[in-house]
């Protein structure tokens, strides 16, 4: 059963049917604003759900920040930073949602152009390709994202003191200062009490009494129902610190754009199978050209990742693994057909 049907053109020969440019127009037409319905239902129902979509999409770099001690902080700029990205974000997924809707519609166009053995071919692959894509955008939210954020957050986290470069004479002499500092702050030490520490929040801690959450290195306190954060934990170095700042507007953009790189990378079995289910191309010869294609592979990955080594070597082992699984689906169709009929 075809997944996507067309009922003027499903079982007729493409030489039997002959439209004119108007026809043609109007059922383009037809098919774009059934296209674009469905975008605008889809990026509807993803509006009325994007509190959700956008816990989904920030909990990677909230996770990494916080394993970093960082404050788990993005920031926005601007008054409407914060709607128009919730705004592109529904148009994404929305697109993302009705890709199947759309992709029938686009089918449905062609299809009177098609031979059946090419409809047949087409009805099998569609909805693999389909799957895929968001199995590579999946994969990447929740595997990849992790791994290559705490990468790049954790890259450089401080420079260090330009004093370990220069000679002892030319770095000024700080040696009195800080132990004039140390024996009164030893003073003032001795008469304070020192600020209670948990693993997490206690459950009813006493308004006006300060607490450090050891988990979240954050200084907290509450009053009234709401508890607030006095300050989070920064880590004392001797070189200078390097502190991240996450904008919306950035970071969103910048994990879409992955995602549906790694939807479109993980084609490559869908590309590789109906090459040879066709006749195109055959398995042994696509086997033969491995080296060239991994390699044609690798320059697709980085033009469609963002400029970092990291992005790209994380997408393209995958494809090169599904490259090999194309080409095993391959042999398995090529070793049905030369079977004899019976």
């Amino acid at each position: 059963m075809a997944i996507f049907s067309t009922k003027r053109t499903q079982e007729l020969h493409p030489d039997d049917v002959r439209m004119t440019l108007g026809e043609h127009l109007e059922e383009l037409r037809t098919r774009v604003v059934r296209a674009l319905i469905g975008l605008a239902v889809g990026a509807a129902v993803a509006f009325a759900f994007i509190d959700y979509i956008m816990a989904f999409l920030t909990s990677s770099v909230y996770t990494v920040l916080a394993a970093q001690g960082q404050p788990p902080v993005m920031k926005s700029y601007s008054p409407a930073e914060n709607f128009v990205t919730d705004l592109k974000v529904s148009l994404v997924v929305g697109l993302l949602v009705s890709a199947p809707y759309s992709l029938a519609q686009i089918w449905s166009f062609i299809a009177a152009g098609l031979y059946p053995k090419e409809r047949r071919w087409v009805n099998r692959f569609a909805p693999v390709s389909i799957a895929l894509f968001f199995t590579g955008a999946i994969f990447l939210l929740v595997v990849v994202s992790p791994l290559l954020l705490n990468f790049l957050i954790s890259y450089r986290t401080e420079y260090p003191d330009i004093g370990r470069f220069l000679p002892h004479w030319l770095v000024p002499n700080v040696a009195e200062i800080a132990v004039s500092d140390t024996q009164a702050n030893q003073q003032r030490w001795s008469t304070t009490h020192p600020i209670p520490s948990f693993e997490s929040d206690p459950e009813e801690p006493p308004e006006g009494v300060p607490w450090l959450n050891r988990t979240d290195r954050e200084i907290r306190i509450r009053l009234g129902s709401d508890r607030y954060s006095l300050a989070h934990l920064k880590k004392v170095t001797k070189g200078k610190l390097v502190t991240p700042e996450m904008r919306v507007s950035e970071f969103i953009p910048f994990i879409l754009q992955l995602a549906a790189a790694f939807g479109i990378g993980f084609q490559v079995p869908v590309v590789v199978t109906f090459l040879a289910a066709v006749g195109i191309a055959q398995a042994k010869d696509m086997a033969r050209l491995r080296r060239y294609v991994i390699f044609a592979m690798a320059i697709g990955s980085a033009l469609i990742t963002p400029p970092d080594p990291g992005s790209m070597v994380m997408l393209l082992l995958p494809m090169a693994l599904l490259y090999e699984a194309g080409l095993f689906v391959a042999r398995i169709i090529e070793r049905n057909r030369e079977q004899p009929a019976a």
